[in-house]
């Protein structure tokens, strides 16, 4: 099967010692089938691996009985193998296996590779599968329908043709596209901990555990509890459709939708914009915190956020709460501490309902203003380090994005 449609064999950005044009290759040429039969043991334990898609990697399965493995037809799995899963193939389910895999079985929908002939090296030969071009190769070797009904053909998928450099090129680009997936496993590390210590922290200084002291280091007063009603006004927001957000509008807006997917407790940078007159809109005031009015999701929608600029022209389905109060300390404090009581007054099913008159009444507890703009400060800050490590991990994928593009043929 002959689908190279590329003439040009020679990549864009390339190591200086190497040169040449890369060569076509048979898939079935550069790696080999490999496959230990395991002779199953009723009274045994075994463990299975999966493969996620989109290059996800490898996954491991629970524990189960040789009984109730049946009549499938399992292998021992290769460690540093290259493995599919022919279901998901078309979606890019592939890995390499590692020693980690090492005692596991694999059932027939995973086959796996190791190299042949000298003319391959699995780590390029995952990143290969991974572009786009290798989605598109997949893809042929699993015609049929969507889903479960277009599995890998496997003796398709070794007459594929692919264009290739020699072995120590392909350990070249393998190595240094590796040590760029290290980095960013490192900054998704750095920013999960952040996170986790983030939620750890909110928990305590929201029950009090954990308080903060003046700069002359005394005490502050214990916080006081009040109903939501009594430090904070509310209204509503005004209608804005999709269709009244235009790139060059004169007002910056947000539309209650944009609560789930554009921002967190803070926004201090307004993404949308319209060109409806102020007059025929509701505008915040700075420190103003808004939570969704509706939603599909009780639980997804007990979320705030402070709006910490004036004249943003706020949507309709948003609750408005203005308040001498911090606002973001607010916005916090709602959206971690007392987000399963405000999920409990939502109503409604397929659409859920969240209104004024229900938050007005819910206790929060009111710590000194000193106090909340601490508490506020420390937990920005600590948002600011996790959004800076989020742009480096962006950043980071796009560098991968442009390499991939210009060093494969």
């Amino acid at each position: 099967m002959d689908v190279t449609t590329n003439t040009k064999k020679v990549p864009k950005l390339r190591f200086p010692e190497f040169e040449g044009e890369w060569h076509l290759e048979l898939i079935g040429a550069i790696l080999e089938r490999v496959g230990d039969a395991v002779q199953v043991d009723p009274e045994a334990i075994y463990r299975e691996i999966g493969v996620r898609s989109h290059g996800r990697g490898v996954f491991h399965k629970d524990e189960v009985t040789g009984r109730s493995l049946g009549d499938k037809r399992v292998f021992h799995v290769v460690p540093n193998a290259f493995v599919l899963n022919i279901v998901f193939a078309w979606e890019q389910a592939v890995a390499m296996t590692t020693d980690s895999e090492k005692g596991f079985i694999a059932s027939h929908r995973f086959p796996m590779f190791i190299e042949k002939s000298g003319k391959s090296y699995l780590p390029f030969v995952r990143e290969l599968f991974l572009r786009k071009r290798g989605k598109y190769l997949l893809e042929l070797a699993s015609p049929g329908g969507a889903g479960r009904n277009k599995t890998l053909g496997q003796q398709e998928f070794l007459k594929l043709k692919t264009n290739i450099p020699k072995r120590d090129e392909q350990k070249k680009i393998a190595a240094f596209l590796g040590a760029v997936d290290k980095k960013l496993v490192a900054l998704k590390a750095k920013r999960d901990l952040l996170t986790d210590y983030k939620r750890g922290v909110m928990q305590q200084v929201f029950s009090q555990q954990l308080r903060f002291k003046r700069d002359d280091g005394s005490e502050f007063p214990n916080w006081e509890d009040k109903r939501l009603g009594e430090v904070a006004t509310f209204s509503k927001g005004k209608g804005i459709s999709k269709a009244d957000i235009s790139n060059d509008g004169v007002l910056p807006c947000i539309r209650y939708g944009e609560l789930y997917t554009l921002y967190s407790e803070v926004i201090e940078e307004v993404a949308s914009r319209t060109d409806i007159a102020a007059d025929e809109l509701s505008l915040s005031q700075a420190n103003d915190v808004i939570v969704p009015a509706s939603g599909e999701d009780r639980l997804d929608m007990a979320r705030a956020c402070c709006v910490m600029h004036s004249g943003v022209a706020l949507g309709g389905d948003l609750n408005v709460l203005r308040s001498e109060m911090s606002g973001v300390f607010l916005a916090y404090y709602l959206s971690n501490a007392k987000r399963k009581e405000i999920a409990r007054f939502a109503q409604g099913n397929s659409i859920v309902h969240l209104y004024g008159t229900q938050l007005k009444i819910m206790f929060i507890s009111v710590p000194h203003p000193d106090e909340q703009k601490k508490i506020a400060d420390f937990l920005s800050a600590l948002d600011a380090k996790i959004d800076a490590i989020a742009a480096q991990i962006a950043q980071m994928k796009a560098f991968k994005k442009g390499l991939l593009q210009q060093m494969f043929v």
